[in-house]
């Protein structure tokens, strides 16, 4: 089987991946743009329509959109399995896009019946995904820890959606409504870090590996695993059943799990044999700092330590380090490494030694991705700390300066695919 990167000859179509990472690009940017626009009211209640609105762009917008892209087009790399119907996974990303669009207008105009039309069909999607990853692992794959990630994680993303979904038909259909205490709490956690933190932390060991070319620094993947899966199901259990010390225990284990895969991590770049680390690569680990802040803040919310700060402030605070700083800088930076290098495979590999062809690196303009680079993390920053502060102008000009960046991941598409 020839092998080339993250492509393989059993890889799909380019079209079917590239409709969900333009997809998440397009929401982060979106995302970004509204916070600008509506971030001020953060600092208040964290249950306004538009937050809603935002969260879910965020979320099923970019991240598991994003999710979804790369485990069609990593499946036959990781995992050595054939996608089972390219047709299928394209067909279904309307009905997605469909769901996601009405879910997040349901939630932004406040129309419950629009909100349960949306959650339908999101939910609909997501189970055909799963069904056709389902039907690809069963033609045969080769298993290994980062596989054994991958499925944790679609796990986690099932469990988030049933849960999602008593709460979409609370919204919808109130008088039918299952009273499900805390299910906001599980909701967000296992999808937040059941299935994009740990979907990350596994993929992490093929990605980063490969693309900083290091050996021999992942023995912690196995222990970041168990402990993470342990935290978050231990803390999902705790929250709906009203179990302090329980949720407080998966805090602690969701914690450790963290902590571990960071030091992992920081062993796989100082060992790496490719010394100059480009925009993408730096942007994935510079994003270590704001998982290790979300810990801290989870830590102190789960125990209720006094910190003289706002206890709302902190939980959006540690959501936007969480969500943003962590998995979608993580995201954005693989994206980096994915987009141009499929890019170029897809049109050019089978060129070389017959014409010139451009290079890797020269499919966009790295200087504007570097100024995007700090324009997405000052406006991070910005936004974390107005929220701590209790300051909403300064959430909507780090939004701004947040929304500038993405627009530089925008570019960076555009160019790549017109190069």
């Amino acid at each position: 089987m020839a092998v080339s990167g993250i492509a393989t000859d059993r890889s799909p179509s380019f079209s079917l991946p590239l409709r969900y990472f333009l997809l998440g690009v397009a929401c982060y940017l979106l995302t970004m743009v509204g916070v600008a626009v509506f971030g001020g009211e953060l600092t208040g209640s964290t249950w306004t329509p538009h937050l809603l609105a935002l969260t879910h762009l965020l979320t099923l917008g970019t991240i598991l959109s994003v999710i979804m892209g790369a485990t069609y087009q990593l499946l036959p790399v990781v995992l050595l399995a054939t996608v089972w119907s390219q047709g299928l996974g394209k067909a279904v990303f309307w009905v997605y896009l469909a769901g996601m669009l009405g879910m997040v207008a349901g939630f932004c105009h406040w129309m419950p019946v629009l909100i349960g039309v949306g959650g339908t069909l999101v939910v609909a999607a997501i189970l055909v995904f799963l069904l056709n990853i389902a039907l690809s692992l069963k033609q045969g794959a080769t298993w290994n820890r980062i596989g054994a990630a991958m499925v944790v994680a679609l796990v986690m993303l099932v469990a988030a959606g049933v849960v999602g979904s008593l709460r979409v038909a609370a919204y919808s259909m109130p008088g039918l409504a299952v009273p499900v205490a805390n299910a906001v709490v599980a909701h967000a956690h296992l999808a937040a870090f059941g299935c994009a933190t740990l979907y990350i932390f596994g993929l992490s060991y093929q990605m980063i590996t490969m693309f900083v070319v290091t050996h021999g620094h992942d023995r912690l993947g196995w222990p970041v695993l168990v402990t993470g899966t342990l935290g978050i199901v231990t803390l999902a259990a705790g929250s709906l059943g009203q179990l302090s010390w329980l949720w407080r225990l998966g805090a602690v284990l969701m914690s450790v799990s963290c902590w571990l895969w960071c030091y992992d991590v920081w062993r796989m770049y100082r060992g790496r044999t490719r010394k100059a680390l480009d925009v993408g690569l730096t942007l994935v680990y510079s994003a270590l700092p704001y998982l290790l802040g979300a810990t801290v803040l989870g830590l102190l919310l789960a125990f209720g330590v006094e910190t003289g700060l706002s206890h709302e402030g902190m939980m959006a605070a540690y959501a936007f380090l969480g969500l943003v700083g962590f998995v979608t800088f993580t995201i954005l930076g693989w994206l980096y490494k994915i987009m141009p290098f499929l890019s170029w495979y897809h049109r050019y590999s089978k060129l070389v030694g017959t014409r010139k062809v451009p290079m890797i690196k020269d499919l966009f303009d790295e200087k504007i991705a570097w100024a995007g680079f700090w324009l997405s993390h000052a406006g991070l920053l910005a936004i974390a700390l107005s929220l701590l502060l209790h300051v909403a102008p300064g959430v909507q000009v780090g939004g701004l300066l947040a929304a500038l960046g993405a627009a530089t991941v925008q570019l960076m598409l555009i160019q790549t695919l017109r190069r």
